[in-house]
């Protein structure tokens, strides 16, 4: 498939999202999530591409919140789930 709503297809070694992150997700996610809507939009993949349309949603927020931001709903409920291997960090 091409022109999905692309999502890594692994988490990163690196990813907030992982099970040993150094971060408080869960205060962090407050600060954006609306408590009504849930997100307004979806992490971005810091080993894809940050601009434009290739951008790649992060596999570790995907995992978390497919459910809870509208094109995340969309996408599922259309078949255009794309997932991909990008790393622009290597």
């Amino acid at each position: 498939m091409s022109g999905g709503f692309r999502v890594q297809r692994k988490q990163c070694k690196t990813c907030i999202y992982r099970a040993n992150s150094p971060l408080d997700i869960q205060r962090l996610e407050a600060q954006v999530k609306d408590e009504h809507m849930g997100f307004k939009g979806y992490r971005v993949c810091h080993h894809g591409p940050g601009r434009g349309k290739n951008m790649v949603c992060c596999r570790g927020f995907w995992d978390r919140h497919k459910d809870e931001f509208a094109l995340g709903q969309i996408a599922q409920r259309l078949d255009l789930v794309e997932f991909v291997t990008v790393d622009t960090l290597r």
